[in-house]
């Protein structure tokens, strides 16, 4: 027990680097609980934006895109002056500016496509591009009345009433049914992946490096202590640390979310996070193998831990990844616990399923066993060295 002892007294010393990442964790995962807002867990809803339209061409056409959009938006009165204008959009208090030109009607009504409208949106944000894209089937609709002979008040008459008598559309959730789980506790075990690669790395890591260094083992392969013993000791308080750690998030999440922590859903993603552990664990002690320093270990970690997460789908979401990054994601074990943990909160494309549930756990486990065999491998290579 003196190794296990040993493993203790060392990491009492450094139990300020993983309070900072505890903190921080728990910092975050507070925030996104407390401002995520409710469509998150329920159907999509479009949203009113402010728009501003300035009609140049005042025919029948323009005035009917006008009334479209403020059925759907709220229309701003505003003075028409460009400086101005593009102010309200840079401190947001408006969202889009339409500029409907002088010969809209005639261009419309030769079926022309191109450069009806001017628009001025804010760059790189989707609520623009939502409302070109209403424009678009507005005016899309228009014409294929009026290429089919209608004239322009005929045409306008068809659009409005096909537009307000849309088929009402109902939304699919992948979670499973019935679980009673606020899918904010999901929160919880998202972002895992990097909080314990950060924390192993510079809590673990540093610890087993001091055990690992080359006049340490030395000594102890002189001494009567069999190696073997001091790895399987070394190694169980190596596992200790990690559940100790792993139970401070667990009653982080007790004290955050109260009973939903134990409903179904959250305990099939808290078996998730703990076989993830395994994983983390395994990794941690191949890299402590080569005793490297403290800023290796920081570095290490900053490297494993945001490549990981960003192709893993950990900080960008799955879906929203392009099909190599995914295949790249694939061959690393954060993609599998995402996977799953996506499925369970309902957050993916993918309908809730036990069975790909344990694939995707069997995989992180095939990921931990080959982490261990490589680490035992190098471990018997540098045994062989002394």
């Amino acid at each position: 027990m003196q190794v296990f002892n040993t493993f203790f007294k060392i990491a009492s010393k450094r139990i300020s680097a993983l309070s900072i990442y505890f903190i921080i964790y728990a910092v975050v995962t507070f925030m996104f609980s407390i401002t995520a807002e409710d469509e998150m867990n329920s159907n999509f809803q479009s949203t009113a934006l402010t728009v501003y339209i300035m009609d140049e061409d005042c025919s029948a056409a323009s005035t009917a895109v006008s009334r479209y959009l403020s059925s759907l938006h709220n229309i701003a009165d505003l003075p028409a002056e460009k400086e101005a204008l593009c102010d309200q959009l840079y401190y947001r208090t408006l969202d889009y500016i339409l500029v409907i030109p002088e010969g809209f009607e005639k261009k419309l009504t030769a079926l022309k496509k191109e450069n009806l409208f001017q628009t001025t949106k804010i760059p790189g944000g989707a609520r623009g591009y939502f409302v070109d894209q209403q424009i678009s089937q507005y005016t899309s609709t228009l014409q294929i009345y009026l290429a089919g002979g209608d004239s322009i008040d005929t045409a306008i008459g068809k659009t409005d009433a096909s537009f307000q008598n849309l088929t009402p559309v109902s939304s699919v959730s992948f979670h499973e049914e019935n679980s009673g789980t606020n899918l904010r506790v999901f929160y919880l075990y998202q972002y895992l992946p990097y909080v314990f690669i950060a924390m192993f790395f510079n809590g673990l890591a540093p610890i087993l490096v001091i055990f690992n260094k080359n006049t340490i083992h030395a000594r102890m392969c002189c001494s009567a202590f069999p190696l073997n013993k001091r790895n399987l000791y070394l190694s169980f308080a190596g596992m200790v640390y990690s559940l100790i750690c792993w139970a401070f998030f667990m009653v982080l999440g007790l004290l955050f979310y109260g009973k939903d922590i134990f409903s179904k859903i959250s305990l099939l993603a808290m078996g998730n996070s703990l076989v993830f552990l395994l994983v983390t664990v395994a990794i941690t002690l191949l890299v402590s193998l080569f005793a490297p320093g403290d800023n290796v270990i920081n570095m290490l970690a900053n490297i494993v831990g945001l490549s990981m997460s960003f192709l893993c789908g950990v900080f960008v979401p799955q879906y929203m990844l392009s099909d190599g990054v995914q295949a790249v994601g694939k061959f690393l074990p954060a993609y599998w616990y995402i996977k799953a943990n996506n499925m369970l909160a309902g957050f993916s494309s993918e309908p809730f399923s036990m069975n790909t549930y344990f694939q995707c756990l069997g995989i992180e486990l095939l990921f931990a066993t080959a982490f261990f065999a490589v680490t035992l491998a190098v471990s018997k290579m540098k045994s062989k060295g002394h």
